[in-house]
């Protein structure tokens, strides 16, 4: 018996994504999909290329009263639209991953009677899905020791975080590395991009031994205005560097790459995990109950498939040391690499697409 499944997700790549890759394992078993989100979300015309979508009005609830007053007529106004549009497609179940514009959509949700799942993609439950967490009537995760889960044990099981077709297909063995093979190092800033590393890597980059520059195969992802003067500077120096405000073949660099320095969002993290690429992991300074970057970096680093280096301590002195010995060492990127790649969850979209069909009403 096949259903209408309805999927909420926060405007960020790090929510829409695993939301599509789930919406397009459930189309694959014969299921109907739509996906709720916010104006952001609908930007990512590819990841919704193809699937029915929502776009529904989003407000955070940060700030003063104002601000909180504000959000709460803004959710309720969507909750009203979502709630009558999941009456009309006569959906089934709905799957929150987390950002504020899935609030609105698992509400109304719950108010048509509707089982509710919800998906989280780092190792602490957002602050999105902690508040919805008592609505929930199951709770996927992508790591063992998610932190948030309190009082919820029963209702979790363990999928892992689904990732994109494009990641999926670029998953193979870790490339060969010896002393004499070009070095290829990929660094992002995930979708948010991240200026700080525009402004360390290049003079830790050129801070190297010479021979160890002529090896180096460098891709940035950098929107800064410098990113021209940055690619010359690199090049002038001898090491073959590609500077670009986005990088659309991300499966097939990811494929390539020895090392990949990024922020630690959780849909980074699925994609290195997924191909088994080692990171230095550059956490957001967040601070505070919603410190989930750090713990996703760490949570890697305690496994052996990557590095934690905080932001206050990322500097071009000690990012330039760590790459000198991480290249100098022959065996660890590869041991790294060999971890992270045990660590990942291929099957994700379908062990989550099992726990959504368990929720399904069944045949009489």
């Amino acid at each position: 018996m096949t259903h209408l499944i309805a999927l909420a997700a926060g405007g960020t790549g790090g929510h829409l994504f695993p939301a599509e890759a789930l919406a397009r394992e459930l189309v694959a078993r014969g299921h109907g999909a739509v996906i709720y989100t916010d104006a952001r979300g609908a930007a990512y015309a590819h990841a919704l290329d193809g699937l029915p979508h929502v776009v529904l009005p989003a407000r955070s609830l940060a700030g003063g009263l104002a601000g909180k007053a504000a959000a709460a007529g803004t959710i309720l106004r969507a909750a009203w639209r979502a709630r009558g549009d999941l009456r009309r497609r006569g959906a089934a179940a709905l799957v929150g991953f987390g950002g504020y514009p899935s609030f609105a959509p698992a509400l109304a949700a719950k108010a048509c009677g509707l089982p509710l799942l919800l998906h989280e993609q780092g190792a602490r439950l957002s602050l999105a899905n902690r508040q919805l967490l008592r609505f929930a009537d199951a709770v996927a995760v992508s790591f063992p020791d998610t932190a948030g889960l309190d009082g919820a044990a029963a209702r979790v099981v363990e999928t892992g975080n689904p990732v994109r077709r494009a990641i999926l297909e670029a998953r193979a063995p870790y490339p060969a590395l010896d002393a004499q093979t070009p070095l290829h190092l990929l660094v992002v800033g995930g979708s948010q991009s991240a200026a700080v590393f525009g402004r360390v890597l290049p003079p830790a980059l050129l801070a190297l031994p010479q021979p160890l520059r002529r090896r180096l195969r460098v891709g940035l992802q950098y929107r800064g205005e410098d990113a021209a003067e940055c690619q010359a500077r690199l090049r002038e120096a001898g090491i073959d560097a590609e500077v670009r405000p986005f990088f659309e073949d991300m499966g097939a660099r990811l494929r390539a790459a020895h090392l990949v320095v990024t922020r630690a969002g959780a849909t980074t993290i699925a994609d290195l995990l997924a191909v088994g690429r080692p990171a230095i992991l550059v956490p957001i300074p967040q601070g505070g109950s919603r410190d989930e970057q750090r713990r996703n970096a760490e949570t890697l680093a305690a496994a052996g498939a990557g590095w934690c280096l905080p932001e206050p301590e990322l500097d071009a002195p000690a990012l330039a040391a760590r790459l000198e010995a991480l290249f100098a060492d022959p065996g660890a990127l590869p041991r790294a690499a060999a971890a992270a790649a045990a660590l990942g969850r291929p099957q994700a979209a379908a062990l989550l697409a099992d726990a959504v069909e368990r929720l399904l009403p069944r045949a009489g």
